[in-house]
C-alpha cells in the first residue's frame, strides 16, 4: 500500500487549498486505498473545516509559526528547527513513499535536503508570472531548491513555462462530482451577477464598481452580489466606493457561504477582475452548475480555462469599458445566456474529480512503491 503524506500549514479556515487537500486526501484513501496522512504546522488546536473521512489520519505537530514575522526571524528560526527535526524523525520512522508539500511553508525549503528515500513534491496554487524574469539571489536559491523535488505540479501548461527546471508536471485541480447540480429545470428569472472570492487588492473590485456603474445605467433591474469575508480594510474601501458611487441598492455584499455552488447556480453570469490569478476554482465551481464567467484576460488563470464566446467571455486587461459592454451584451440576449451556459457544463467535464486523481495516479503515484 503507498503511503502518502500531506503536508499544510493548517486546515482551519476557509480556502481553496484547504479544500483541495481535503478532496485529494479523500480521494486517495477511499478510492484508491492508500495510507495518507496530513501533517500541519499550525491547527491551533482549532476543528477542522472541511470534513476528513475516517481513513485519513491528521496529525498537528503545534510548530506555530509566527506569521506576522519573517520566517529567517530568531523565534521562526528555532520553530524551523523543531520543524526540521520533526520531520526528519518521522520519515525514518514512517518511511512514507511520498510527500507532498501543498502550502507555502517553510518545509518547503529544508525538505529537499533531509535524508529521504521517498519522492518529494511541491504544488504550486499561485502563478509565477511576475517572478519569472528575476535573477536576484533569492529567485536564484528558491529556483534551486525547488529543482531539487522529483515534481513540481503545477495547474496549466503557460504555467509550466515560467520554470527552468525539468521536473514540472502539469495537473489541473479538480471539481468534485457532487458540485454539479440537478439544474436542467433551474430558471434563472433573477437578474443576478456574482462576484467571488477575499476581499484583497488583487482582486481589483475597485473596478468591478466602475464596470458597474457603467452597466448599471441601462440595466437598472439587475444586482450584484459579492461573496467574501468582510471587515478587513480593503472591504470598507469597497463599499466606501459603493455607497460614493450610489450603487447600495444594486450591490450586494453577501458574506462567506459554505454553500457556494447553490448560491452561484442562482445567478446568471460570474464576474471576475482580477490583476493575476493561477487557476480560479471559481470559474470551475460556476461552469459546474451552469453559469458562464466573464473575465478581464489577466496572467494568467482565466485563459487556461474559458473559450472566449464559447463557455465564457474574457475582455482585454482592465478595460473597464469593454468589460461593461460584454456584460451589457450577454444581460441582453437570452439565446446567448443559454448558448454559454450549456456549453460551460461541457467545458468543466475534463476537471471532473476522477479525470484528475487518475492523472495523479498515473504522472506521480505509479513509479512509487
Amino acid at each position: 500500500m503507498k503511503k502518502i503524506v500531506i503536508l499544510v500549514d493548517q486546515l482551519n479556515s476557509h480556502g481553496g487549498i484547504e479544500k483541495l487537500v481535503v478532496v485529494k486526501a479523500n480521494y486517495w484513501a477511499t478510492v484508491f486505498n492508500y495510507d495518507v496522512t496530513i501533517i500541519s504546522t499550525e491547527q491551533l488546536r482549532k476543528p477542522l473545516i472541511y470534513p476528513l473521512s475516517e481513513k485519513v489520519k491528521f496529525i498537528d505537530w503545534e510548530i506555530n509559526y509566527q506569521r506576522d514575522e519573517s520566517y529567517f526571524s530568531i523565534k521562526n528560526g528555532f520553530k524551523s528547527l523543531s520543524n526540521i527535526i520533526k520531520m526528519q524523525q518521522y520519515i525514518v520512522k514512517e518511511k512514507p513513499n511520498f510527500i507532498i508539500v501543498a502550502s507555502h511553508i517553510p518545509v518547503t525549503y529544508f525538505l529537499p535536503f533531509l535524508y529521504r528515500e521517498c519522492a518529494i513534491c511541491k504544488e504550486f496554487h499561485f502563478t509565477k508570472f511576475e517572478r519569472v524574469k528575476r535573477t536576484d539571489f533569492k529567485t536564484r536559491v528558491v529556483n534551486y531548491i525547488e529543482s531539487k523535488y522529483d515534481f513540481l505540479i503545477v495547474l496549466s501548461e503557460e504555467e509550466k513555462t515560467f520554470y527552468t527546471s525539468k521536473n514540472v508536471v502539469v495537473i489541473p485541480n479538480p471539481i468534485e462530482n457532487s458540485y454539479k447540480m440537478k439544474i436542467a429545470n433551474v430558471i434563472r428569472n433573477e437578474p443576478i451577477a456574482m462576484a467571488i472570492g477575499r476581499f484583497a487588492p488583487v482582486k481589483q473590485l475597485e473596478k468591478l464598481i466602475v464596470i458597474w456603474s457603467l452597466f448599471i445605467q441601462k440595466n437598472p433591474n439587475w444586482k450584484l452580489h459579492i461573496f467574501g469575508t468582510i471587515g478587513n480594510d480593503y472591504f470598507k474601501k469597497i463599499e466606501h466606493l459603493v455607497l460614493e458611487s450610489h450603487l447600495q441598492h444594486s450591490v450586494i455584499f453577501k458574506g462567506q457561504s459554505d454553500a457556494i455552488q447553490n448560491e452561484i447556480a442562482n445567478a446568471k453570469i460570474v464576474l471576475m477582475t482580477s490583476e493575476q490569478e493561477c487557476f480560479p476554482m471559481v470559474i470551475l465551481e460556476a461552469n459546474s452548475v451552469g453559469v458562464p464567467v466573464l473575465s478581464f484576460d489577466c496572467p494568467t488563470g482565466p485563459r487556461n480555462i474559458i473559450h472566449h464566446k464559447i463557455d465564457g467571455i474574457l475582455v482585454d486587461f482592465n478595460n473597464c469599458d469593454s468589460f461593461a459592454n460584454e456584460l451589457d451584451a450577454y444581460a441582453s440576449d437570452t439565446e446567448w445566456q443559454t448558448t454559454l451556459s450549456k456549453n460551460a457544463k461541457i467545458n468543466v467535464e475534463k476537471y471532473n474529480l476522477k479525470s484528475i486523481m487518475n492523472q495523479w495516479d498515473n504522472l506521480i503515484f505509479k513509479d512509487y512503491d
